[in-house]
């Protein structure tokens, strides 16, 4: 299984550091990903269940409605 991970311009010192790390333990970036992945999802809580929403119908939209003029019929 593949994951790919943009990471933003103001974020590259996390990539740096990861390389860095990759390069001191002589591990696979990928491996030490999923350590941290693990490690963090191991270590928080569950999120609580979401709120629930009334379902009363207040009236149908068209697509028009919506989008005004950048709909295209």
């Amino acid at each position: 299984m593949q994951l790919n991970i943009y990471v933003p311009k103001e974020k590259e010192r996390v990539l740096i550091q990861l390389d860095a790390l990759s390069r001191d333990l002589g591990r696979p970036k990928n491996e030490i990903v999923l350590m941290a992945l693990e490690q963090y999802l191991g270590s928080t809580p569950r999120r609580a269940e979401l709120g629930t929403y009334p379902t009363k119908t207040v009236g149908q939209l068209s697509r028009k409605d919506i989008y005004g003029d950048r709909w295209r019929s």
